[in-house]
This record gives structure tokens, C-alpha cells and sequence, in this order.
């Protein structure tokens, strides 16, 4: 029972930090586009801000399921 409730709790915590840092990004390319990236760039930048995302989150999985405590 004990895993069980470190894998539910290391994904609250992963679901929770992703929503945060997917709102940062979208900030993020918000700006860029703001500050005068063109719109034919639309694409690359939003797949640059994905993959950043998405090795945010490897990361965070793997540290937190290496280093998360006992409950």
C-alpha cells in the first residue's frame, strides 16, 4: 500500500509542476511572439517550447521517483 501511495503522490506532484511550467512556457511564447518573432516561426517555436516541456518533465519523473520519501 505504501508504493502505491508514493506513485499517486509523485503524480499529483509531477501533474501539478507540469500545469505550472506549461503556463510559464505559454508566457514564454507569448512574449517571444510580442517582442516580434514572426508568425511563419509559429511552428518551430512551439515545437522548441514542447520539447523543452517534455524533458522538464523526464526530468522531474526521474528525480522524484528516485529521491521522493517513504510515506
Amino acid at each position: 500500500m505504501d508504493t502505491f501511495l508514493r506513485v499517486i503522490a509523485v503524480l499529483i506532484e509531477v501533474g501539478l509542476l507540469g500545469i505550472v511550467f506549461y503556463s510559464i512556457l505559454a508566457g514564454v511564447r507569448l512574449i517571444l511572439f510580442d517582442l516580434g518573432i514572426k508568425q511563419q516561426h509559429n511552428k518551430i517555436v512551439t515545437l522548441f517550447l514542447a520539447a523543452a516541456g517534455s524533458l522538464f518533465l523526464v526530468f522531474l519523473f526521474s528525480h522524484l521517483f528516485t529521491f521522493y520519501p517513504e510515506i
